[in-house]
């Protein structure tokens, strides 16, 4: 049933452009928390950190509170339409915040800092030999910034200066704009030189792929807060949205349900300077979630870490407190402290960790944080089976996963320009597809992840299809990982059995690959795959850079099948590389 909103013109209550509403707006969205359409005159809103809570953000540095802008609690049936405005954040903060929210539509804004907390840096001269050093020029305007005991510290604004992260900067060829082959986290500098004139010379050890007139991007601060965060929300939709800087991930989602995306870009502001950086670290980081995510038409540039990455947080058992209760441990530091990590109802899903199979389920009957971030009790409403038990005693053995808290994904119509890393992680049992989109990921253009090992972001997908995709040359030039091929199939399984494959049904069709002796697919502990009706293109962009021996590459596989694929070039390398595979159906 479509809800009746009534029209509130913001102007009419003191929302004036070229001011700090921060205050302001905060008391008119709580005093209209449902059936509204808050409708802004087009200008430049000011927005300071007047507001702080406790969130614990998935992926994300861990701290007390977060500095707030846009804060919405508990509000229903609503749409902020901004109306092609400029939205200017200072420091440290989080733009957009929803927090238990229902049906809200967030359209037609640009979100960005007069003191950016992404910087870059052109080089002007390298050098070569004993010593080697690359100069490079920082705009001072663009980029406010400083010199301290041989390093470059950033202002933010709001009185905050954060120091250059050491292997942090990637390089971009000034022509192409894309990360420079073969460049990715290999620059290190150890200290800076102030040469005067704003120019620097970067002490580093290597300096051999750095080429003058080439844009670094320079990250600082630290990972603290997202662009547009919501936890416990459903039917959310963010549109016509471009982020021209961020302190941390785009747009994170947490526990929430049903997520639309649409037309919301990252996106360097040209017309202040910038030439690469759209944001700190992810585009969209979705963790946790149930229902559908649908991102479309949206587009990535210069972003310093993935520009989707879909998965859920799996924990491990420490104890057993009876047959009903388990205490766990989130193992990864920068996802903890959840509130909402399970609640009454949840299906919990057990993993074996070596092989990385799943041994069983059971349904949540309270979930309770400890003392500390990083553990917590949950009871489950029957007493688990005894061989879930013996497993859970033994140390490092079993993991858990929300299989509640898991989505549907939908990504289409998409450009993932050149970022740092992967274009598109995924980790989820329910439907996947990633259609007509267009790729030119420095790293894999699509990672199909899942281990409860290393990141512990979550498990096995069960239906993914990936077809109508156009895979440029400027995917897969750079070593990072898990890129073992433009589609890299990589769960982290430490012990694969065949008889046990982590990953199935992944169908990749109908796409267009452009590749320079690059694998276009590597998969791993995965059944029923197949690889039809794609066009594969040999590019002269450079020559064989990988150790890989095929272009399609299959490693712990069964039951896959490659037909129907169209290879055109003088291809250097074999076209299958299999390694302890069965019930193959590879035409040659």
């Amino acid at each position: 049933m479509e809800i009746k909103r009534c029209t509130l013109d913001c102007a009419a209550h003191g929302i004036l452009p070229g001011t700090d509403i921060t205050e302001a707006l905060h008391a008119l969205l709580c005093a209209h928390s449902e059936n509204t359409e808050f409708v802004f005159a087009p200008g430049e809103y000011y927005f300071s950190p007047k507001f702080t809570y406790d969130y614990r953000l998935s992926n994300t540095d861990v701290l007390p509170t977060r500095k707030l802008g846009i804060w919405m609690r508990g509000m229903k049936h609503i749409t902020l339409d901004f109306g092609g405005s400029r939205l200017y954040f200072v420091g440290q903060m989080q733009p957009f915040t929803l927090d238990g929210c229902e049906d809200i539509t967030v359209r037609n804004a640009v979100v960005d800092w007069k003191k950016p907390l992404v910087a870059e840096g052109i080089v002007r001269d390298v050098h070569m030999g004993d010593t080697q050093w690359v100069d490079m020029y920082v705009d001072p305007q663009a980029f406010p910034h400083e010199v301290r005991d041989a390093w470059l510290w950033f202002d933010t604004g709001n009185g905050e200066w954060y120091p250059l992260q050491r292997g942090s900067a990637i390089q971009y060829d000034v022509q192409t704009r894309t990360v420079r082959r073969d460049s990715g986290d290999r620059f290190n500098p150890v200290s800076v030189e102030d040469l005067g004139n704003c120019v620097y010379r970067f002490h580093t050890e290597d300096a051999s792929n750095v080429a003058p007139g080439n844009i670094f991007v320079l990250r600082h601060n630290d990972r603290m807060h997202a662009g547009a965060f919501c936890e416990m929300c459903r039917d959310i939709t963010f549109e016509d949205i471009t982020f021209h800087s961020c302190g941390g991930l785009g747009c994170l989602a947490q526990f929430s349900e049903n997520l639309t995306y649409r037309r919301v870009h990252f996106l360097p502001n040209v017309a202040a300077g910038r030439l690469i950086s759209g944001g700190r670290d992810d585009g969209m980081h979705i963790t946790c979630n149930r229902g559908t995510v649908t991102i479309e038409e949206c587009s990535f540039v210069g972003l310093m870490d993935d520009p989707i990455n879909v998965h859920g947080c799996c924990v491990t058992v420490t104890r057993i407190e009876n047959a009903r209760t388990l205490v766990c441990k989130y193992e990864h530091p920068q996802a903890c402290g959840f509130h909402y990590w399970a609640q009454p109802g949840d299906t919990i899903g057990f993993i074996e960790r070596k092989h990385m199979s799943a041994v069983g389920r059971a349904v949540v009957a309270q979930y309770t944080l400890g003392e500390t971030l990083d553990s917590f009790t949950v009871v489950f409403e029957e007493d688990l089976p005894e061989d879930i038990l013996v497993a859970a005693g033994q140390p490092a053995a079993l993991s858990l996963d929300n299989l509640t808290n898991t989505v549907s994904f939908i990504c289409r119509r998409n450009r993932f320009g050149s970022c740092r890393a992967r274009g598109v992680l995924l980790s989820t049992p329910k439907p996947v597809r990633i259609t007509d989109n267009v790729f030119a990921s420095s790293g894999a253009a699509i990672l199909v992840a899942g281990d409860s090992n290393f990141w512990f972001e979550s498990g096995e997908c069960h239906d993914v299809e990936i077809s109508n995709n156009v895979f440029t040359d400027a995917c897969l030039t750079s070593v990072y990982q898990f890129g073992e091929g433009i589609i890299s199939i990589c769960p982290i399984v430490p012990e694969p059995d065949i008889r046990l494959p982590f990953h199935k049904n992944i169908r990749i069709h109908d796409n267009v690959f452009d590749t320079a002796d690059t694998p276009v697919v590597y998969a791993y502990s995965t059944a029923h795959l197949t690889f039809e009706n794609n066009t594969v293109f040999r590019s002269p962009a450079a020559e064989k850079w990988t150790d890989a021996r095929g272009l399609i590459r299959f490693d712990h596989c069964v039951n896959v099948t490659a037909r129907n694929n169209r290879f055109i070039g003088p291809f250097s390398i074999d076209r299958y590389e299999c390694t302890s595979c069965e019930e193959l159906h590879l035409e040659r």
